[in-house]
């Protein structure tokens, strides 16, 4: 497995593109100690993300809530350390010769995709929703470092967040990513988050039309019908 692993020829023909969609996924054994001191460490090198993976279910009543996963993540470009949500950008580790990692220390979700010569056939050896899950244990010590970086609740940095990508959704942002996160935030993200955060939209809306121009996002069904009847 290694040795497919450490031969270059397929991700040096496509370029890298799963890289340049997204850093890689750490999962908890890729580190020591993942204490409020040693998380301390690993953050300060600048290389890694908190983000979150955003778990949406519909109550008994109907609405739509989220749960956030605080994980990390190797760091986009042009992202910060605390990156809750957002567009995914390419990987602050990709150089012109590959990762900057060897795959000893490469993050565990980059090293579970195993490449083909079709980076359509590239498929994870183990199923990585698995691994991320177990970062359930740490949700407490990372929350304290949203709160350390931020200086606001794990509650307002997401709301902050998601009204930032609301703007970038308009502002065209999604036109210059590879077409996988395009289609990923177009389809599966946009629609649960204009249910659940529809004050958050209005912020950034307000926001767009302060640089005078109109585009919008589309609500779902029920949430057009919702605005129609208040005109």
């Amino acid at each position: 497995m290694e040795e497919i692993l450490e031969n270059k020829k397929y991700c040096t023909a496509c370029g890298g593109y799963c890289c340049k969609k997204c850093g890689c996924d750490y999962y908890p054994e890729d580190f020591k100690d993942l204490s409020f001191n040693g998380l301390t460490k690993i953050l300060s090198e600048g290389n890694i993300s908190i983000v979150a993976a955003l778990d949406f279910q519909r109550m008994p009543k109907g609405n739509l809530v989220y749960t956030p996963l605080l994980y990390l993540r190797a760091r986009n470009i042009d992202r910060d350390i605390v990156d809750l949500v957002s567009i995914k950008k390419t990987c602050s580790m990709l150089k012109e010769d590959g990762c900057y990692y060897d795959i000893e220390h490469r993050p565990s979700g980059g090293v579970n995709l195993i490449p083909a010569s079709n980076r359509l056939n590239c498929y994870p050896k183990e199923n990585h929703l698995e691994h991320i899950k177990q970062w359930e244990r740490y949700q407490k010590v990372l929350t304290k470092f949203v709160k350390r970086y931020c200086g606001m609740s794990l509650e307002d940095k997401l709301k902050e967040d998601i009204e930032n990508l609301f703007y970038e959704c308009l502002s065209g942002v999604l036109d210059t990513v590879p077409i996988e996160e395009k289609y990923d935030v177009e389809y599966n993200f946009l629609p649960n988050l204009l249910e659940t955060s529809p004050l958050e939209y209005e912020k950034a809306y307000k926001r767009y039309k302060e640089r005078g121009l109109s585009k919008k996002l589309n609500y779902p069904s029920d949430k057009r019908k919702q605005n129609k009847s208040e005109d």
